[in-house]
């Protein structure tokens, strides 16, 4: 795993194996060196094995030379313990562990993205809290100034327009697009397809259902795949596009593809007889119209 991982992808590595691989983490092997304990500390947290990883952490701080490397990258191993184990966060001494980071070197690879995560504390709250908006977009806002290059930054413009769409105004509303559409025309990979799947959000609030449509077809396009996830399936997303180009824009021809690619590759999915009853309702609507009937839905 690299250190320098999004805290948000460290979640879903953390989260995948809880389940079935909890208990299964060897022990902490504190002999080890700063690099082998900073690896085996992040195995450790992938199996959801949160005491052996705060060791195995503990161990390469110990070992590391303060300010180096291993040094920092074991703060933010324990950081992100702190921060994402469940039970048992402590995301007061999470804050204080990714404060250290970016004191003791502000310009490293891992200030960016304890910045990111410090902003994400202040986004992310417990249920019945609400969050301090202006505060949490003036955090974005802070780190995209100061690494405007770094992924980071990157997918704490993803935070901050979704902070925009979610106002539902007007103005809030095309700033996002705005932004969103000049993120995607900058050519950027990273994060595209949520930007695309933001902006039909957007489109579909200011009821521009064409641009909807369009802006759904690509976030699908530019959807990134996990070659060692055997459960990527498209179900929902042939019926989403569908059921926008029959109902919204009334595109009857691509409605008819993606209904049926998702009869063809998931036969047994339950959205299979409502698309075929969708193709076969737009045929009779087709016919009304071809005998100047009155159509019926």
């Amino acid at each position: 795993m690299k250190y320098g991982t999004t805290v948000g992808t460290a979640v879903c590595c953390g989260l995948l194996l809880v389940g079935a691989m909890a208990g299964c983490g060897r022990k902490s092997d504190i002999s080890l060196s700063p690099r082998d304990a900073l690896v085996q500390g992040w195995q450790n947290f992938r199996l959801a094995e949160y005491d052996l990883a705060t060791q195995d952490f503990n161990a390469a701080l110990a070992g590391a030379k303060a300010g180096s490397d291993e040094f920092l990258q074991a703060t933010f191993g324990l950081a992100n313990v702190w921060n994402l184990r469940r039970p048992g966060e402590d995301t007061a001494r999470a804050k204080k562990l990714y404060e250290q980071v970016i004191e003791q070197a502000p310009d490293h690879d891992l200030a960016a993205w304890s910045t990111l995560a410090l902003a994400r504390l202040q986004h992310v709250v417990p249920v019945g809290h609400d969050p301090d908006y202006p505060a949490v977009r003036a955090a974005y806002r802070a780190l995209i100034e100061k690494y405007p290059n770094h992924l980071a930054a990157k997918e704490a413009s993803i935070y901050l327009n979704a902070l925009l769409i979610s106002t539902l105004e007007t103005n809030q509303l095309l700033q996002a697009v705005s932004n969103l559409k000049a993120y995607i025309e900058s050519g950027a990979r990273e994060f595209r397809a949520p930007a695309l799947s933001l902006l039909a959000v957007s489109y579909n609030t200011l009821g521009r259902q064409q641009e909807r449509l369009e802006a759904e077809i690509e976030s699908f396009k530019n959807v990134e795949i996990d070659p060692a996830n055997p459960f990527n399936e498209y179900a929902w997303a042939y019926w989403n596009i569908a059921t926008i180009a029959e109902f919204e824009v009334g595109n009857f021809e691509l409605a008819r593809e993606y209904y049926r690619q998702l009869i063809k590759e998931y036969p047994a999915d339950i959205r299979v007889f409502p698309s075929k009853e969708a193709l076969a309702r737009m045929d009779r609507v087709e016919a009304e119209l071809s005998a100047g009937k009155k159509v019926t839905r």
